[in-house]
């Protein structure tokens, strides 16, 4: 099936809020989106490096390139018709009054920002501005050189960490052709001259090249993984979660944060910062486990250029390693620092702890996924040693052996509220919170792994494990005549909102289908108790994949699932939600692999969680260690699997059926389902194909 969005409403949100509802489309730096002008068609210009690099100003943090305006009769442009065309990464455009009809499409090539536009049935007249609307900061520049329109923002006045300059190019070829190239100084020392000899250098055959480029591109993007299911909206809000962030995840120096590319107003919520007590996280949750860890190459840059900064924080409690704040920037910067107010240090770390452990996460489940020596070597290892030193110096050892983590708030303390005042707020002193007791444990073993199959660090190592094994349980109390996780050991037992609480079980792992019974029924009780958390503003993103993991009723959280989309999502397919934009675009992609294949417990769960009411295939869903797996379920019944070792190492596969036939290579094994449970070598290329056989009822 195609995997598109047709919108019929003129958009309304774009340039107006900071999610827009414009269509989208992108390369993964720059984006392109929908929106209206006074005489027709507005389409914004996004970039993931156009940064104002201020730490205590409300207009620090991402702003918007521009936009083109393209006129377009009022007559046709009442009849509005916008298809997203995510298979193809196109943006088409029909407007039509009678017999007249306007067609025109978007697309960005995938290796150079440039915005390819394409008309049919009108002359293209576009109108390329920078970003003017309303009060703007820095400077914004325009200028003809040699009929080539080109206009620039510039953030670089006194106490700026380092200046942002981004010029844009417009040149129409013909009529039915024109191209806008957009350039920062963060991709090369001369933005303006770039843009400008690719404008000189364009022609009919380069334009075509380019869109040709473009084709391959997505055709080898979408072929790496392939997801059916019988429920054909919750098949295409499956790929817009890889869409999205093909779309915004490829510039290496700067990851997309809350709302990635798609920033249509001059101040985005939150600045469009990385929030790292899981807004910046959400988003890859899915990455690998849709089999492209390829998104991921970006993630680790922004935490990478912090750790000076976080080193010198990390100090100020007597501790080695790193301490991060809530929310910070590329180029190691906060966007909450204001210097010289009252709790000026406390107000950017809200009381947490965690919150460059908690950034941790997509590193360790792109390890886990891929077992790449060089990702561990080069960047993985090298930041997770930094996290887990500042716990090892900052850890307390208890008179019982124990270890505890203190003063740390499981929830955001409001340093920023006016007249705040610590002793109205005694979770600033929480000790063992649930999350970071489940960080350690997801974070520590990764660490040890890496190093010992890097060989380095055998000493560190044994202090990580003596800190690991001295843990002490995940809290839990009575509730409502029920046992459930307390939020912390000692300070907040419970929060009706976020689902942090819960977290341990997922990003962190730490509760699953083979844990003992006792602790998935406390994890059952405490899911049961919030069951608001399926339809929650905050923290969504990782609620389904919370039930999923402890085996929750499968067919209500696809029923709420539907609900949620039906109640937020746009007609782009983004989600109009309080918090961040990007990071709820990961919820159906991850509560569908989750229901549909786990392995974070060592062993690879053939549809462990599914609703059978729903038929699904897949193929090339990436499991712990590095396997590709395709699987499919039909009528209920699995119908069969094939698992691809692309490193090699142990196997163990649950199964649903029982009496199974199994091959190997394409070669009939003596093998069991109780085998395959136990676990089988492989080496790399190896081929696992398992079916229910004859005798299996």
């Amino acid at each position: 099936m195609r995997h598109t969005t047709i919108i019929t409403s003129q958009p309304q949100r774009s340039g107006r809020d900071s999610i827009p509802d414009g269509a989208i489309t992108g390369n993964g730096d720059l984006a392109v989106i929908l929106g209206n002008s006074p005489d027709g068609l507005r389409i914004f210009l996004s970039k993931t490096d156009v940064w104002h690099a201020v730490e205590k100003e409300s207009d620090g943090g991402l702003h918007p390139v521009g936009y083109v305006d393209l006129p377009v009769p009022r007559e046709l442009y009442a009849n509005y018709r916008a298809e997203q065309d995510m298979d193809a990464g196109v943006i088409r455009c029909d407007f039509a009054d009678g017999a007249r009809k306007l067609h025109l499409e978007l697309r960005v090539a995938p290796d150079e920002n440039t915005v390819l536009l394409e008309a049919d049935g009108f002359a293209l007249e576009p109108a390329l501005h920078a970003y003017d609307l309303g009060e703007t900061a820095g400077r914004n520049g325009s200028a003809d050189e040699n009929g080539i329109r080109v206009v620039s923002r510039s953030f670089d006045e006194p106490g700026c960490l380092y200046e942002t300059h981004v010029f844009a190019a417009c040149r129409l070829l013909d009529e039915a052709r024109a191209c806008v190239f957009v350039a920062t100084n963060h991709g090369g020392p001369v933005p303006k001259k770039a843009v400008l000899d690719r404008a000189a250098e364009m022609t009919p055959e380069r334009f075509d090249a380019l869109k040709s480029s473009h084709a391959g591109f997505w055709r080898d993007f979408w072929s790496r993984s392939r997801f059916h299911v019988s429920d054909p909206d919750l098949e295409t809000m499956w790929y817009a979660s890889q869409y999205f962030l093909a779309v915004s995840a490829r510039n290496k120096g700067f990851p997309p944060g809350l709302y990635a590319n798609f920033v249509t107003v001059e101040r985005p919520g939150w600045h469009s910062d990385y929030h790292l007590n899981y807004n910046y996280q959400a988003p890859f949750y899915a990455a690998c486990a849709s089999n492209h860890p390829e998104l991921t190459d970006c993630y680790l840059a922004p935490l990478e250029q912090f750790v000076p900064r976080g080193r010198t924080f990390a100090a100020r409690y007597g501790c080695g390693g790193v301490l991060f704040p809530c929310g910070i920037a590329p180029g190691g910067y906060m966007t909450e620092y204001i210097p010289g107010i009252r709790y000026a240090f406390e107000r950017p770390f809200m009381g947490q702890k965690n919150d460059a452990l908690h950034a941790a996460d997509i590193a360790v489940f792109r390890w886990n996924a891929t077992r790449d020596k060089d990702y561990a070597r080069d960047h993985a290892y090298p930041y997770l040693r930094e996290c887990l030193d500042f716990f090892t110096d900052y850890a307390v050892r208890e008179a019982d052996g124990t270890y505890s983590i203190p003063d740390d708030a499981i929830h955001e303390v409001p340093y920023y509220l006016d007249g705040f005042d610590e002793k109205d707020y005694p979770e600033i002193h929480d000790k063992n919170n649930v999350l970071t007791l489940g960080l350690l444990r997801l974070c520590i073993p990764a660490a040890v792994d890496m190093a010992r199959t890097l060989g380095v660090d055998e000493d560190r190592c044994a202090v990580w494990q003596t800190l690991l094994d001295g843990l002490p349980e995940f809290p839990t109390f009575m509730r409502r005549g029920k046992r459930v996780y307390r939020y912390t050991q000692k300070g907040q037992k419970w929060v009706r909102g976020n689902d942090v609480g819960q977290q341990h079980i997922y990003p962190c792992g730490c509760v699953g289908l083979s844990s003992p019974p006792q602790d998935l029924a406390i994890a059952m009780n405490t899911v049961k108790q919030r069951l608001y958390g399926f339809l929650d503003g905050n923290a969504v993103s990782s609620f389904y994949a919370i039930a999923a993991r402890i085996g929750f009723d499968p067919a209500f959280m696809i029923d709420r699932l539907r609900k949620w989309n039906k109640q937020t999502t746009l007609a782009n397919l983004l989600h109009d939600m309080p918090g961040g934009g990007l990071e709820y675009c990961v919820v159906n992609a991850l509560a569908l692999n989750e229901m549909a294949l786990q392995s974070h417990q060592g062993i690879v769960r053939i549809f462990p969680n599914w609703d059978v009411r729903l038929d699904c295939e897949y193929e090339n869903l990436r499991a712990d260690g590095a396997f590709l797996v395709s699987a499919k379920i039909r009528n209920g019944k699995v119908a069969g699997a094939s698992i691809t070792a692309e490193k090699g190492g142990t196997l163990r596969v649950a199964y649903p059926a029982r009496a199974i036939d199994v091959t190997v290579n394409g070669e009939p094994a003596a093998l069991t389902a109780e085998d395959l449970e136990r676990g089988i070598e492989t080496v790399p290329g190896d081929v696992i194909a398992i079916r229910a056989n004859a005798d299996n009822d």
